[in-house]
């Protein structure tokens, strides 16, 4: 049973002699929090937050973007060694705790933290493999062409978020018209999910709207008392609305879907499982894309793809400093950034900082939270997303039967590990060799041939 499972591996991650170190690791994650909300970057008379200034590094003008990344960077390279430090003495805190656990390495109490109880680190060492193998050329590919769509030599850094001279497609309204829209296209796409999304809408479970005052960021969580989940959402105007909105209908749908299930610890799959409920909707709903954005449909759908090709070599060399941090915790910082050079050549070769000096010394990585707050917490995107497009490249042959086959995986919830989820719904396994191949020849028909 998948909850035996799921107990037993929570119960190993803990025992009241790692208390004082849990402690010190909740101390470390607050400080780092602190330390990242804190940045005021200077830009053009101004003084930015980390997410204010992102509307600036992905500007259609290209002096803008060098300009706000210049700031954003500046700033790291001002306070990279307080980083450093901070994930220094976290390393080395989850190894004595994972030591004093009986574990040979943090890499395996980690896992147990994930809830991973039906693949191994050699599992995804192969996923990263083939990530490399197949995806890795192909987005370098990506990159030349969007030099050529850009008018430049080649795609810079600051470059890479902007695919095209035109900027990035918007939806062509409003709140209560996006609203309006999507009650269309999910009675369009399926009954039962036009249905639940209904019941969201005039059960007032969806807050979406920008507000003064409102926390930042979209999610997806359950209300158990209620049986119902809510979606709460920043719409500002651009397509990650939409991409938004889809996604964490995927979460919600999903939610509702397996509500009937034996055990509450069945209601939610574990990380890697849940992202493909969210991912996969988000392609599922490209036929309705029109609704949106009219005649920019295309090149919506167009970015859309090319976003999440390009996010996978990312994610994966995340996933892999991860593991080199933590078989060697004792490490030094400089030897720690060399390891994010050494992943970065491996995974993103076509990437050039110009003379972005934090970046060009390995310090990337401080800017992504999950290394911090979440230790491996991320290869699951990833592996979700292999998945996201199997479905995507299904439902171009057979829209209909892959629209059932995503219900159903929906109606299962938690009640198998990931490998008996993508098994159930006939998925291949990202852990086979050969797993991504067909997804590629699609995408490069579609983003190459046809362009």
């Amino acid at each position: 049973h998948t909850a035996f499972a799921l107990w037993e591996a929570d119960g190993r991650t803990f025992d009241p002699s790692i208390e004082a170190e849990l402690v010190e690791e909740s101390k470390l994650c607050a400080e780092f929090a602190e330390l990242h909300a804190s940045a005021q970057i200077p830009f053009r008379g101004e003084s930015l937050s980390q997410t204010a200034i992102r509307k600036y590094v992905v500007d259609a003008d290209r002096n803008t973007r060098l300009e706000a990344n210049k700031a954003r960077w500046g700033w790291f390279a001002e306070h990279g060694e307080h980083f450093d430090r901070i994930y220094g003495d976290m390393t080395r805190t989850r190894n004595r705790i994972a030591k004093k656990l009986g574990y040979d390495d943090f890499v395996a109490l980690g896992y147990d933290r994930m809830s991973r109880v039906d693949y191994t680190r050699e599992d995804v060492e192969k996923f990263r493999d083939e990530v490399r193998e197949c995806v890795v050329p192909f987005v370098s590919e990506l990159r030349m062409s969007q030099a050529k769509a850009l008018g430049i030599e080649e795609t810079m850094y600051w470059d890479e978020p902007v695919f095209d001279l035109r900027g990035n497609p918007a939806p062509a309204g409003d709140h209560d018209w996006m609203v309006a829209r999507a009650t269309e296209m999910y009675d369009a796409l399926h009954p039962e999910i036009g249905e639940f999304f209904r019941m969201m809408r005039d059960r007032n479970l969806l807050d979406l709207k920008m507000r003064d005052g409102k926390s930042a960021g979209g999610f997806c969580m359950s209300i158990p008392t209620y049986e119902v989940p809510y979606i709460f959402a920043n719409f500002n105007g651009t397509k990650h609305d939409v991409v938004v909105f889809t996604h964490e209908m995927g979460h919600a749908f999903q939610v509702w879907s397996s509500r009937d299930v034996d055990l509450y610890d069945y209601l939610w799959p574990t990380y890697e499982s849940c992202e493909i409920h969210s991912m996969s909707l988000e392609y599922l709903t490209w036929p309705h894309m029109d609704k949106f954005f009219g005649d920019d449909a295309d090149r919506f759908r167009r970015h859309h793809l090319t976003d999440s090709l390009c996010f996978l070599p990312y994610g994966v060399a995340v996933d892999h400093f991860q593991h080199l941090v933590y078989s060697r915790p004792d490490a030094t910082n400089e030897e720690r950034r060399q390891m994010w050079r050494d992943v970065e050549a491996m995974y993103l070769p076509w990437r050039n900082y110009g003379d972005l000096t934090h970046l060009n010394d390995g310090g990337f990585w401080h800017v992504q939270a999950h290394i911090f707050e979440m230790p491996f917490y991320y290869i699951d995107y990833t592996l979700a997303s292999a998945c996201a497009l199997q479905f995507w490249l299904r439902s171009r042959q057979d829209p209909e039967g892959t629209l059932e086959e995503y219900v159903a995986l929906c109606h299962r919830g938690g009640t198998l590990p990931f490998r008996g989820l993508t098994e159930s719904a006939g998925l291949n396994s990202p852990f086979a060799a050969g797993s991504l191949k067909d997804v590629v020849d699609e995408a490069r028909r579609t983003l190459v041939t046809n362009q």
